[in-house]
């Protein structure tokens, strides 16, 4: 069922004032992160990440997708990481469309819960592009399943790409980071907000949220920033796998506009915390969900 197109009756005005003062805080950084390109543009300059290197985890389709696109439409070159031999075909088209930025584009493939497999990805820009300024973690997988029926080989899974890769993707980014770069992992809403069958997903992700406050704390000094974004249940296959259609339409009917989200609601965050408007926001969580959920 589309939500989008779901008619509901027309709010009272105290609803109205509910539900804006839900939205603002998210519209107004959304709005921010949009400003990124407009301003670059009022000052002469249409790309103003030209010259910066991105590196984009899990960047095939989804999220990964989205933000490797984002970045290039501002002027990143893109470092286009994949997991599996065979999402080539997805990961091809994630990199016509970044091309199509004018930008330049390199991919590597590999598991990532692997650490020569994360220094590989590095290595690759590096030797590509010279330099690297950003990194976008979007890894992630999700084993939805009551906690006393997970098994131990449903929890090194888990562990392998939400906690293991996150830190050492972290780790080397610190490493390699020119000065002045941008750090930001993609959590998840779920670490504030309890929601049966998702323990192993939320107890895996929760520990990306420590690590990017210390992260943040011992680099910072470079001028780098570390941030983890947490967005609530998107409209994407990621979610739907999981998901069945009653259970997806019940996530939407949790956010303030009885919806899921979708990328486009993200990427304006992505944008804005990769810019040096930025500076100021660090070792933060971000909790981009639409009033999902509140904290």
């Amino acid at each position: 069922m589309d939500q989008t197109r779901t008619p509901h009756p027309m709010p009272s005005d105290a609803s109205r004032r509910h539900l804006l003062g839900g939205l603002g805080a998210i519209a107004g950084l959304a709005a921010t992160g949009a400003a990124v390109a407009q301003t670059g543009a009022a000052s002469g300059d249409a790309k103003p990440f030209k010259g910066k290197v991105a590196i984009v985890t899990a960047a095939r389709n989804n999220q990964g997708r989205a933000y490797a696109v984002a970045l290039a439409r501002l002027g990143a070159d893109v470092m286009l990481h994949f997991h599996r031999a065979e999402t080539q075909d997805q990961n091809d088209e994630t990199a016509r469309l970044v091309r199509a930025q004018g930008v330049r584009v390199a991919t590597a493939l590999g598991d990532l819960g692997e650490v020569s497999n994360v220094k590989k990805v590095f290595d690759t820009a590096q030797s590509q592009f010279g330099r690297i300024d950003m990194v976008v973690n979007t890894v992630g997988m999700i084993i939805k399943k009551p906690l006393a029926e997970v098994t131990e080989a449903d929890y090194e899974r888990s562990q392998r790409a939400n906690t293991k890769a996150a830190l050492f993707v972290m780790q080397e980014a610190a490493r390699r980071l020119a000065d002045g770069g941008r750090i930001i992992h993609i959590g998840t809403s779920l670490t504030a907000g309890s929601a049966p069958g998702y323990a192993l997903y939320a107890g895996t992700k929760a520990p990306a949220e420590e690590f990017t406050r210390m992260l943040a704390k011992e680099i910072g000094k470079r001028g780098i920033t570390v941030n983890n974004i947490a967005p609530g249940p998107l409209d994407n296959t990621f979610f739907h796998a999981a998901e069945t259609p009653q259970s997806a339409a019940f996530a939407a009917n949790l956010s303030v506009a009885g919806r899921l989200g979708r990328e486009a609601d993200i990427t304006p965050v992505v944008e804005f915390l990769a810019s040096p408007q930025a500076q100021w926001m660090t070792g933060q969580v971000l909790w981009v969900n639409g009033g999902y959920l509140t904290r």
